[in-house]
């Protein structure tokens, strides 16, 4: 597989915004508020890209494949959010790919080394998958249906 992690682009808006497939599958990745369908034209406003940089898993010259943000929450610390993998590249292992990529790069942030993300409880591929990757959970910033999970570096 030829994967590259890069800045999300414009022309990549459409693409990601497709994926979700409802109301409740947009709500679960972005968030409350974030409006079904996400217009394009509308996409960096709502996920608030200026503030949260997005990034996109790239495979081959060009097919997005995944997206993920990243964004520095306190010292030394920064929060992985609205991880999704394309519904059609999905069962390849690339979600995995993408957290490797996406962590590697927000670690390569002046001063980060702690990093943070939430998950549905009843997600249990994505629970396991993190916890594989070195996340823990903290059940003291969790709630009943959300998990925060915490990993450090080194």
């Amino acid at each position: 597989m030829n994967l590259h992690l890069r800045p999300v682009q414009p022309s990549h808006y459409a693409t990601v915004a497709s994926w979700p497939e409802s109301t409740e599958a947009t709500q679960r990745w972005a968030g409350p508020g974030v409006p079904f369908p996400l217009p394009p034209e509308r996409f960096a406003q709502v996920l608030e890209l200026a503030k949260r940089p997005g990034w996109v898993l790239l495979e081959g010259p060009g097919l997005c494949v995944g997206f993920g943000q990243y964004w520095t929450t306190g010292a030394g610390t920064a929060h992985l959010g609205r991880i999704i993998v394309s519904p059609r590249a999905r069962g390849r292992g690339l979600g995995r790919l993408l957290m490797q990529a996406l962590s590697a790069q927000a670690l390569h942030e002046d001063a980060v080394r702690h990093l943070t993300l939430r998950v549905y409880r009843d997600n249990t591929a994505a629970v396991a998958l993190y916890r594989d990757l070195g996340f823990q959970q903290v059940e003291a910033s969790s709630t009943p249906e959300l998990l925060f999970m915490r990993r450090t570096s080194g």
